[in-house]
């Protein structure tokens, strides 16, 4: 019994060790205590950042995270020294906007298409209706509207923050 124990022991000693040892920090951006708006970085993803005094954007690969600091392949780079975050490719919510901005492209060239078809059916000449383009012009400017709306920026600052989180306080 005493050697069972022991070895009981000896299994949680190694689990909980080689978990802390493997366990891997996440780079966090938030705005305030919306949790569904995070967008997540971890080791071995490409970062797009401002640092402060720069004017221009670094892209980066991500190749440490530490409370601290972030080790980048070409860089290491202080939170404190990040002043914003190009996340237009890697916010979910632009892959959403993306696939929305497709519909009304689609319905637009569908309207004109069928408006050609049925104008050449009846009249054997391609002409169209004042309703038929603008309704199709309406649809193409709010497809392109909608492209621009994609979320481009996260700016550091106020309720935007950066922090680190472990693999465990992340679930």
């Amino acid at each position: 019994m005493y050697l069972f124990n022991r070895g009981i022991l000896l299994i949680g000693l190694i689990v909980f060790v080689q978990g802390e040892l493997f366990a891997q920090n996440y780079l966090i951006l938030q705005k305030g205590a919306n949790q569904k708006s995070r967008i997540i970085y971890e080791v071995g993803d490409e970062i797009i950042y401002l640092q402060k005094g720069n004017d221009y954007y670094i892209k980066d690969i991500i190749r440490e995270i530490d409370k601290e600091y972030i080790a980048l392949s070409e860089n290491v780079l202080s939170l404190k020294q990040i002043e914003a975050l190009d996340i237009r490719y890697k916010d979910e919510r632009n892959q959403t906007l993306a696939n929305l901005t497709y519909l009304p492209f689609a319905g637009g060239g569908l309207l004109l298409l069928a408006g050609g078809i049925n104008s050449l059916a009846d009249d054997g000449n391609l002409q169209y209706s004042s309703g038929v383009l603008a309704t199709a012009a309406a649809l193409i400017g709010t497809g392109f509207i909608m492209k621009s709306i994609r979320y481009k920026k996260f700016k550091v600052g106020g309720k935007r923050k950066i922090m680190v989180i472990r693999k465990t306080e992340l679930e």
